[in-house]
């Protein structure tokens, strides 16, 4: 499994847009793996997780071509994870496919499919909808959809109810991060999300993880979040898949996802997570 990190940023990007905080002056200053573009990754030149704003930029810097991409894997609905107005590029006059070329699928929860404009679904663009716990397959990879603990109702009123630590927690969407399997290789995706849930580490339990990439957008605030995670959250994680049997000293932990309020410059924030790779625009990881 090859997994191309293309974007590494929260939803404002880092630096953030308007902002004149020290870390946002400082990375315009300093570039390179200080510059970070909204959050999205490649699997084996195959099968796209989160489909954000900055998608056509990052197949432009990283050299890619996007006509050979038939699968979107999108975790939920916010706008950094699915810009669904570059779905519209794959249209007749806007691209000129084969015409026995497959649609491009879009794998997602139940409001990611209605995100997605009626008229564009066709011969070019199909919506599968994912549900959690139920493996699917895409492209060869048995995807297993997990329940992401994100866009968190904080009133408790709208439903779609998950269980952390014995404690129910609403949410306004099915949010969902992946376990991806082929050949043997396990990559556990877990964007946006905050600690699991109780059904996610059942689940997960004995399960050999090769590469795990952790939502990390709080980064260097301390703390317990919720609906994302910081460096300490990470760790503790890390701690957690280890004791589960789900890692071991082989498995590779990445840090991605984060906002320029929790950043601090690359190397700063490789100290503070010890047994991960701080991600970085462009990072390619291996198992």
């Amino acid at each position: 499994m090859k997994l191309q990190f293309l974007g590494t940023a929260a939803a404002e990007g880092a630096p953030a847009l308007f902002c004149a905080c020290d870390f946002c002056r400082k990375a315009r200053a300093l570039g390179g793996r200080e510059l970070r573009t909204r959050a999205g990754s490649l699997l084996d030149g195959r099968i796209k997780l989160d489909f954000g704003p900055d998608t056509y930029m990052q197949m432009l810097r990283e050299g890619l071509d996007y006509s050979g991409i038939h699968s979107l894997l999108i975790t939920h609905s916010h706008e950094d994870h699915l810009a669904v107005t570059e779905l519209n590029w794959r249209w007749p006059v806007y691209a000129h496919v084969p015409k026995e070329d497959p649609p491009l699928t879009v794998y997602g929860n139940a409001r990611v499919g209605e995100m997605i404009p009626e008229s564009l679904l066709g011969e070019r663009i199909a919506f599968q909808r994912l549900r959690p716990f139920e493996t699917v397959t895409v492209e060869g990879y048995a995807v297993t959809p997990l329940q992401a603990v994100h866009c968190i109702d904080r009133r408790g009123e709208a439903g779609n109810e998950v269980v952390v630590g014995g404690e129910a927690i609403s949410r306004v969407e099915e949010a969902l991060f992946y376990l991806i399997e082929k050949d043997g290789k396990r990559l556990l995706y877990a964007h946006d999300t905050s600690w699991f849930t109780d059904d996610d580490w059942a689940f997960l339990k004995g399960k050999r993880l090769d590469i795990v990439s952790l939502d990390c957008t709080y980064g260097r605030l301390d703390g317990v979040h919720l609906g994302h995670m910081g460096a300490e959250d990470n760790l503790r994680v890390r701690e957690e898949l280890i004791r589960l049997g789900s890692a071991d000293e082989k498995t590779v932990f990445v840090a991605n996802h984060f906002s320029h309020n929790g950043l601090a410059p690359y190397d700063e924030m490789q100290k503070r997570l010890p047994g991960f790779i701080v991600s970085y625009d462009g990072l390619t990881v291996e198992a």
